[in-house]
């Protein structure tokens, strides 16, 4: 059995248990890898997601400058049935995404996730690859998504390899590798990205004369600049005089603006009811979405003055109030 210590241990060498046969010290103690299971890709890029997809080899998305696209795959502890024999035991494996030219990759769970998994197990894994605003169309990112050991120190490290790359199903003679790539290219981006956000029912106490109904107009496009939004807001004037309110708001990329609708409800009946209906448009090619809120004019709300908090406070106050006028006239008698 080799000694492993400050003389002999080779530096940058990923040491195998299994393999080596050896005693380690501290400084070889982050290299020592485990090979008891067999990390796979059971369900590599596009599998999961219903999309064309190749096993083994590599597999294609697209999207635009800003855009984002999600897929699933699934990190696997290969199955004991599956080909060669051997590393099928229960060990702890993790997965990890890295992007060719540094776009933005999230996961959930989160990379270097580590699960202990028995043999023919394996997790469901969310990717989503995010494209910079200054990809231009016909770009290319090439990503590597990989399920690989976590080390003695309990690190997700692929450099201690894979003991079988790939494995082979005996259901379907394919080759599944502890690695996947996926090519997404940049494409035209869509139709400015235009959305309303809105509650679906406002209550409007009686007696308001400046009630304010609010919608958000967002620019759902990230990497678009600020843009003009013009927007329509109607109501069919239950509530007060029927509005007929035209405007336009300048909306960042991937930011909201706020607009109302103004409703006098001063001499309306409680529980009348209205809808206010938005319309919002953006330029050339012409992009529109509508929205429809309802109001519900209902009574005003009492506001009791003498609460339980309010009444105990009291209490207190005169308590306090009191103890001091007697504490004077006992030091005036004095």
């Amino acid at each position: 059995m080799k000694e492993c210590n400050s003389d002999n241990c080779i530096p940058g060498h990923v040491y195998n248990c299994r393999t080596d046969n050896f005693h380690y010290n501290s400084r070889c103690f982050s290299n020592v890898c485990f090979w008891e299971g067999d990390p796979a890709l059971r369900y590599g890029w596009n599998y999961l997601d219903g999309l064309p997809y190749n096993q083994p080899g590599p597999d294609y998305a697209t999207t635009w400058a800003g855009g984002s696209i999600t897929r699933t795959l699934g990190p696997y502890n290969a199955a004991a049935s599956w080909l060669p024999a051997g590393c099928h035991a229960i060990d702890t494996l993790c997965f990890e995404a890295v992007s060719q030219h540094g776009w933005t990759l999230t996961g959930d769970p989160a990379f270097d996730y580590q699960l202990i998994l028995g043999p023919g197990y394996f997790w469901y894994q969310d990717v989503t690859i995010t494209a910079p605003c200054s990809a231009h169309i016909g770009d290319q990112d090439m990503v590597i998504a990989r399920c690989v050991y976590v080390n003695h120190a309990g690190v997700c490290d692929f450099t201690c390899g894979d003991c079988h790359d790939p494995d082979t199903c005996p259901a379907d003679g394919l080759f599944y590798y502890s690695a996947d790539t996926l090519y997404v290219t940049i494409v035209a981006s869509p139709p400015a990205a235009l959305g309303i956000v809105q509650d679906t029912l406002t209550l409007v106490e009686r007696g308001q004369t400046q009630a304010y109904i609010p919608f958000q107009i967002c620019n759902q496009d990230e990497c678009a600049p600020s843009t003009r939004h013009d927007y329509n807001i109607k109501s069919r004037g239950h509530v007060g005089a029927a509005l007929n309110t035209t405007g336009f708001v300048m909306v960042p990329g991937g930011e909201c603006r706020d607009v109302y609708g103004v409703l006098n409800a001063g001499t309306t009946p409680i529980c009348t009811h209205d809808t206010l209906t938005i319309i919002v448009w953006t330029g050339s090619p012409a992009v529109y979405d509508t929205c429809v809120q309802r109001v519900h004019v209902i009574a005003p709300l009492t506001v009791p003055l003498f609460t339980a908090p309010v009444v105990t406070i009291l209490v207190l106050a005169l308590i306090l109030a009191a103890a001091v006028f007697m504490r004077r006239r006992a030091v005036s008698r004095a």
